[in-house]
């Protein structure tokens, strides 16, 4: 009897999630096809389609390892926010397809504007297990992106870029710090 009563709310809960995430991507979807170049509301929705999926993503995985929700939070947060800033790359390297070059020259470029994006799921894979490592190599990326794009922007597009990262970091090392509560379970 107990273990139906357990069932119930799980099938609530794994129905809310899938919920949550489709609303994610739904408003991501639109914010992109909308357009978010100097398009407040369609960045608005970007951000909240993005931290609808994180919250999905965090309460199914959470749950499992039965953790308390800060601690949920601060597990996932840093691998998901890598992983959302990841696919926010990619969209950057979609410029290649407009320009009018052969199929060759195309997936080269693609291939080139993809580069942070494999040295990012490289760090994220590493990070994984040592996450000390990524704390300082995402906090890296973000004093390189600086370093290497400076003057040539405003402000807001560092803050987009190298914020995530710094954010990332911090994540990670907060993750490491607190690395044996998390592994324990500790249960709320």
């Amino acid at each position: 009897m107990n273990n139906l009563n357990d069932t119930i709310p799980r099938k609530k809960s794994m129905k809310t999630n899938i919920i949550l995430f489709l609303a994610g991507v739904s408003l991501v979807a639109i914010s992109l096809l909308w357009g978010i170049s100097d398009n407040i509301p369609s960045i608005l929705l970007l951000l909240i389609g993005s931290c609808l999926m994180l919250f999905s993503i965090l309460r199914n995985f959470g749950s499992k390892k039965n953790l308390k929700p800060g601690l949920q939070l601060l597990y996932w947060s840093p691998r998901v926010l890598c992983i959302i800033f990841s696919a926010f790359t990619i969209v950057f390297s979609l410029d290649v397809f407009q320009e009018t070059k052969g199929f060759w020259e195309t997936a080269l470029a693609l291939l080139m504007h993809n580069i942070p994006l494999f040295v990012m799921v490289i760090i994220l894979i590493v990070t994984w297990r040592w996450e000390w490592i990524g704390g300082i190599l995402f906090s890296l990326l973000g004093f390189i992106y600086i370093a290497m794009a400076w003057g040539r922007f405003p402000f807001e597009t560092y803050a987009m870029i190298s914020g995530p990262l710094f954010l990332t970091g911090i994540l990670f090392l907060l993750n490491w710090k607190y690395r044996k509560i998390i592994k324990s379970g500790a249960a709320g």
